[in-house]
């Protein structure tokens, strides 16, 4: 889980308006696998949600991938991502 978690902390100090909408989405599915257990989930985690999170993020009723890129949203969006996943 420590590569996991290295790849998240990396990720989640670069994010910035300027980073590009599949570095901020690959951010938030690696950040919700590690929420969901970490490198030993990650291939069942893929396996179950991957299709749905990605309908997720292509809703533009939602707006998450704007919501991800801005700091002071970014928690409550994948809060909510991670709501819509399992309910």
């Amino acid at each position: 889980m420590k590569f996991l978690e290295n790849i998240i902390n990396k990720a989640d100090s670069l994010i910035n308006p300027e980073q590009n909408s599949f570095e901020v989405v690959q951010g938030a599915q690696m950040e919700l696998i590690r929420r969901a257990g970490g490198d030993e989930f990650a291939g069942t985690w893929i396996d179950a949600n991957s299709a749905r999170f990605r309908e997720l993020i292509d809703d533009p009723n939602n707006n998450f991938v704007e919501r991800l890129v801005n700091e002071n949203t970014r928690e409550d969006a994948l809060n909510e991502i991670q709501t819509k996943l399992y309910h």
